[in-house]
């Protein structure tokens, strides 16, 4: 159980991340998800068990952003 909580918020902050409206935030969100996950690969223990629970806060941060991007749209992007 404790191998799916990574893969599980790995997967969870890349949803939040592709449902924000705004592309720039988006493609941030994306890259810091991906990257935050390479960064701390090989960790174990307890320090990988606090990297899951920092996950999980900054996924909560994630899902007020999402909220906040759909209640407040920008305009598009000449990259969408």
């Amino acid at each position: 159980a404790t191998t799916m909580a990574p893969l599980t918020l790995y997967r969870s902050l890349l949803r939040q991340a592709k449902s924000m409206k705004d592309y720039n935030f988006r493609m941030y969100a994306q890259r810091r998800v991906k990257a935050g996950f390479v960064k701390n690969r090989s960790l174990q223990g307890d320090e990988a068990t606090a990297a899951i629970t920092n996950g999980m806060e900054q996924l909560e941060v994630l899902k007020r952003q999402a909220t906040l991007s759909q209640l407040y749209p920008s305009a598009r992007s000449v990259m969408e």
